[in-house]
């Protein structure tokens, strides 16, 4: 039977493969930012819709920080291009999407972050 040729596959898992790669090296740009700016990381993990890191809530000036992380190092990533076209091609989606303001999203939280700023009251010295 030619069509259960395993090579036939081999483009599948290659790509979700790249695509767990993409998400982990993600999850740990949100870990770097959070520890960075001095956010407490409480849980990483992976459920249906992929990882996820939850983290005790901070300033919006330092969560807008912490989103932009992952989606920052999945564009950073998108530079391998020129050597691994698929891994370039993984991260720029991985990364556009992200950015998306949909549930659950990088987008959205920015967006959240980013009004909470903008009603804050002005202090002036």
């Amino acid at each position: 039977m030619p069509f259960l040729i395993l090579k036939w596959f081999f483009p599948f898992f290659q790509g979700l493969l790249l695509g767990l790669v993409a998400m982990t090296l993600h999850e740990a740009g949100h870990l770097i930012a959070a520890l960075a700016v001095g956010i407490k990381v409480k849980n990483v993990g992976f459920c249906w819709k992929g990882m996820y890191t939850v983290r005790e809530p901070g300033p919006p000036v330092k969560n807008i920080l912490v989103s932009l992380a992952g989606p920052m190092v999945n564009l950073i990533l998108m530079m391998t291009w020129h050597w691994w076209p698929t891994f370039g091609l993984a991260n720029l989606c991985f990364a556009l999407f992200n950015l998306l303001p949909i549930e659950g999203s990088d987008g959205l939280r920015i967006m959240k972050c980013w009004r909470q700023m903008a009603k804050a009251p002005v202090v002036s010295r």
